[in-house]
Order: structure tokens, then sequence, then C-alpha cells
């Protein structure tokens, strides 16, 4: 606890400030200060960027009426913006944009940087924030974030797209605090409440009898549909991402003790190794015979014909195929079985969960089988397909 003498000190020492700021008030502030561990020094800056605010409020245009975020001046900037004092705003505007972009490089994951910097491009626009001008950052507070969110929901987003980009600009906040921003995280769930998405997610999942129907559904009389074939194993025995299963190589199929596996690089650069269903292994090893990928173990597992009407008969290209031509692929199958339209190449990600939660994986393995940070990730995945029948209102009887 600060004592009073400390506060009656700073109190004399800014005695011109003591029609802002009573001495009662003070004393809260102070005792708040004490409790989390922070010094008079601080609690001088904060006081006399409050007395200064107040004292050009009438200089500002209406955006001034908007901060809510205590922003340090440009000559008490933390150390973590530079290690010493700067003298005018265009520090922090380039200390703010290197914040931004060791943020987005924070991830391993192209994909993810991509998305992220989508995000933020998204509501810049929104608040006519110019991209060289990311230290108007330190102006946003919930009320922007909260109108972006009702924003979007009104141009037709889905909620789980808007949480998804409340999620980024929440990150981004974050990452600033630990920077050096010493402003609250506007984006932050206390603020911003992100919209309810369902516990089950909206891909369509496949029934046992169709998702074998799928995987018998390629050609075993030409390369392109063994390769068919044994791509669609992967996917249904080993739940893998798409993402994932473009970037395999040859030499990722191999032999673990008694087992054979799959060393797949998920999301972040995380790799988990993904024991296979003999069925996967045999289509697999099938595959590698038929295009003689042994020779090649650095190569691209799953790779686009020579010629779009050889089949594969003419060859294989030494690259990779592309997620698009994967879900083309797929939907190509879906279309000659007529299977419900909305079945996509995630279905059999989520068709492998479901199926392996119905018949007795206990979560926490499925947890690790799908490569997920957390296991409320892994349950938005599963699907109660018996859900309907077991429904009350079958019981009712009046």
């Amino acid at each position: 606890m600060l004592s009073s003498c400390l506060v009656n000190d700073w109190h004399t020492r800014h005695s011109e400030n003591q029609a802002d700021f009573p001495t009662d008030s003070i004393k809260r502030i102070a005792r708040c200060y004490a409790a989390t561990g922070r010094g008079m020094d601080q609690i001088k800056w904060d006081m006399r960027s409050k007395t200064d605010n107040k004292e050009t409020d009438t200089n500002t245009d209406d955006r001034g009426s908007d901060w809510e975020i205590i922003v340090r001046d440009a000559d008490v900037l933390p150390p973590a913006f530079g290690g010493k004092a700067h003298q005018s705003g265009q520090d922090l505007q380039r200390l703010m944009q290197q914040a931004v972009k060791g943020w987005l490089s924070k991830t391993p994951s192209p994909a993810t940087r991509d998305s992220y910097a989508r995000d933020l491009g998204q509501f810049l626009n929104y608040r006519g924030i110019d991209r060289s001008r990311l230290d108007e950052l330190a102006r946003v507070v919930p009320s922007h974030v909260a109108a972006w969110r009702d924003h979007l929901r009104t141009s037709g987003a889905a909620n789980s797209t808007i949480r998804r980009k409340l999620t980024a600009l929440r990150s981004l906040f974050s990452y600033l605090q630990v920077y050096g921003f010493t402003g609250a995280n506007p984006a932050h769930g206390k603020f911003v409440k992100a919209p309810a998405v369902p516990r089950d997610g909206k891909t369509v999942g496949l029934s046992p009898r169709d998702c074998r129907r799928l995987l018998d559904a390629p050609s075993l009389t030409t390369p392109a549909g063994i390769r068919d074939r044994a791509l669609l194993g992967v996917l249904a025995y080993s739940a893998c991402r798409v993402g994932e299963l473009v970037r395999l190589r040859v030499s990722d199929f191999k032999t673990h003790g008694e087992h054979r596996v799959l060393q797949i690089e998920g999301k972040g650069g995380k790799e988990r190794t993904v024991p296979l269903h003999l069925e996967a292994v045999e289509r697999l090893s099938h595959w590698l015979d038929v295009a003689q990928l042994h020779i090649d173990r650095h190569g691209p597992l799953f790779r686009p014909t020579q010629s779009p009407r050889g089949e594969g008969r003419d060859g294989f290209r030494n690259a990779s195929l592309s997620t698009r031509a994967v879900e083309r692929l797929v939907t190509r199958y879906v279309k000659r079985l007529k299977l419900d339209p909305a079945v996509t190449v995630h279905s059999l990600r989520v068709t492998a969960l479901t199926t392996a939660r119905e018949r007795g994986a206990d979560i926490i393995d499925l947890q690790d089988f799908a490569g997920h940070a957390d296991p409320r990730t892994t349950l938005t995945y599963i699907r109660t397909r018996d859900r309907l029948s077991k429904s009350p209102a079958y019981v009712l009887n009046y």
C-alpha cells in the first residue's frame, strides 16, 4: 500500500491539477497502482496524460473524444519500443509498423499470415486507417471493434467468420501489449463479445456406407485411379487436412516400430505421427509401385498427371497436387456417386473423427490424431448421427 505521505507529496508537487483530481481520487488511484505493484512515477505519467488530453481536446477533431486507451506520449515510450525516449510521432509510427510486421511473421504458416493480414486490412479499411499510418491503431477502442463486428454481421458474414476475424484482431493487440504498447486490448472478449457458433461445425459428414462408396469409386485400371484411391484412403483414415495432404512427401510414409505411419506437418509447422489403417497402407503401397516413386523419396507423394486426358499412363509430373485440384477431384467423385452436393474434401476429416468417436475413441486421443491444440476444437468435428432418433419428441405420449 502506498503511504499517505507519498500521495500528499505527489499532490503538493502537482497542485495545479487539484481541480481536476481531488485528493480522494488520487488516493484511490494510488491504492490501485500499489495493489498492482506500479510505482508513483507511473501514476504521475497517467495523471499528467489525462490532464494533457483534457487541455488539448478543444483543439482536436471528434476522434479525440473516442480515446479510451491510454497511450504514452512519444517522449516516454517504454523500452520495448526502442529503449530510449522518442521525440516525434514518427517514432511511434515506425515502431508500430515494426510490431505489426513482427506479429504477422510470428507464425511459420504462410496461410495464417495471409489470413491475418487480410483480416487486419479489412479492419483498417473499415476504420479508414491508411496502411502507412498503423500508429492510428493506438486510437482504437472497444466500440470501434464492436461496430466492425456488427458491420460484418449486417454484411452477411457467418458467425464463425466473424469470430475468426475478431480473434485475429485480439491476437494483434495482445502481441502489441507484449511488444510494449501500454493500452488495453480493445478486441478482448471482456470488451467485445464474439457471436456464438454452434458446437457442431457446418461441414457435412458421411455415413460409413457412403464413405465406403467414395473410397471404392476410383478405377483400379488406370494409374490416376490408383492415385485417387490412395489419396482418398489417406484422407479417410488419417483425418488430415487437405493442406497437410498436398505437403506430404514420399519419405513421410514410413515404418515406426510395428506400425506404418505418416509424418504429417500440421498448422504452425507442428508435426504429428499418424498410424495408418491397413487398407490405407495397401493403397499407398500400390500407388508408390505403379508410379515408381520409391526412388524419389524427397518428392511429392501425390502428383498431377503429365496430361489431362492421359489418366497417368504417360506418367506424373514432379510436383505436388494443389489443394484446388484435390477439391475438384473429390467433387468429381461426389457427383458421380450422387452424394450430398455439400460433401467436400473436409467432409472426410469430419467423417473420420466422428466415426472414431462413435466407436469408442477417447477425445484426447482424437485431439492428437487431428492435430488440434484444444479438445474443444475437436468436439466441433464430431457429428452425432443418431441425435434426432434419440430426441425426447419420440418418447412423448399424451
